[in-house]
Order: structure tokens, then sequence, then C-alpha cells
């Protein structure tokens, strides 16, 4: 699907950084599924790539006084999207730290921020998913309703622990995934309607 570049921006989240992983797999076999059912520009924002530290920010978040340039430029790809997709592993049922500490490095940039959770795992990593969307509730992104979650079978792995038909465990789940981004770019037409309408006024 060719999406125009004035289109609304999804950024998928790859919350793990472990060296050997699957999270990027996924979020490449999502990438299309994700533009097609919401009309959106996607893009794919690693956080194996993005490179974070752990938290170093000498002032609370909250304040916005951001110190370092990893932060900003962190600050400037959750700002510029219009909504966001966690795609999120289950770790000792939990989601990684290297999520967490993303998460925490911002505040500001995540209010009332459409998003939608995916996690995968052995059973669909639901424990990470639900921890996920208890923190995010808190600071105030404006979740979708329901989290995906991609169950990822024992046979799934190759010998060098990849996903040997990513797009095959995608299409799988693709009817859950659609109704979840439809849901998201709904969020998202919302949202951009009433700045418009909040524009309108003003003028």
């Amino acid at each position: 699907m060719t999406t125009s570049s004035s289109a609304p921006l999804i950024r998928i989240i790859v919350g793990s950084v472990r060296p050997v992983r699957v999270g990027d797999q996924i979020a490449d076999a999502l990438a299309p599924l994700v533009a097609e059912a919401s009309g959106a520009r996607v893009e794919i924002v690693d956080l194996a790539a993005v490179g974070l530290p752990m938290l170093d920010e000498p002032r609370m978040p909250a304040l916005g006084d951001y110190r370092n340039a990893h932060t900003a430029e962190w600050s400037r790809l959750i700002s510029e999207s219009d909504g966001v997709v966690f795609l999120t592993p289950q770790y000792n049922g939990g989601y990684p730290a290297s999520l967490k500490n993303a998460i925490d490095f911002l505040f500001h940039e995540w209010k009332a921020k459409p998003a939608l959770i995916v996690s995968y795992g052995g059973h669909g990593g639901g424990l990470s998913g639900a921890q996920l969307r208890g923190v995010l509730e808190f600071i105030g992104l404006d979740l979708v309703g329901g989290n995906v979650e991609i169950t990822l079978p024992r046979d799934a792995y190759g010998p060098d622990w990849r996903l040997v038909s990513t797009d095959a465990i995608v299409a799988a789940n693709e009817e859950q995934v659609s109704a979840g981004v439809r849901e998201l770019g709904r969020r998202m037409r919302a949202q951009a309607d009433a700045r418009i309408d909040a524009e309108a006024a003003v003028a």
C-alpha cells in the first residue's frame, strides 16, 4: 500500500535489545500490515539502534529540560509520531528493562499519544503486555482497548534462535493485529480532527 508523505506517522518501537532476538523480525513483518490497516506511514524504531544509556538525565523528565543529545533525539522521534506500537517480548513474566528505560526518559511526549501494545512469547507474552499497559496508562497514553498477543511456537525457531517464518506467524494473528491498528488509526484521526477544530476556533 502506498501512503502519502502527508499521511499520519506510526512508529513501531522494538523493545528488546538482546544480541539474538526476534523482535526486529516481527516488526519487519508487522510494518506492512500496520500500514495497510491504518493508512499511515510506518517506521520501525529499534531501541538497539537508538542506543539509549540507562537514564542519565540530571533533571526529571517531566521538566523537559534535557541535557543530552540522545534524549533530545529520542524526544523528537516520539513527539513527531502520531501513534506508537510498542512491541515487547516477555522476559520472566515482564517486559524488558530496555523498554522501561526508554519510556522513563520522557514524560510529556507520551501524554495522550495513541498507542497499541503488541506482545510476543511462548504463550503470547500476556504478562509483559499487562505490565506495560499499567505503566502506559499511568503516564497517560491513549491506549487501544486490547493488547495483541503473538504466540511463538517452539518449532518457530531455527538453529540460530531466529524465527524461520516470521510472516506466517504474523499472518496467523492478522485479524487481531488489524483490529487493533484500525482502532489506533481512528484514535489518531480523532486527535487530528480535534486539533483542526481547535485551530479553526482560535482563527
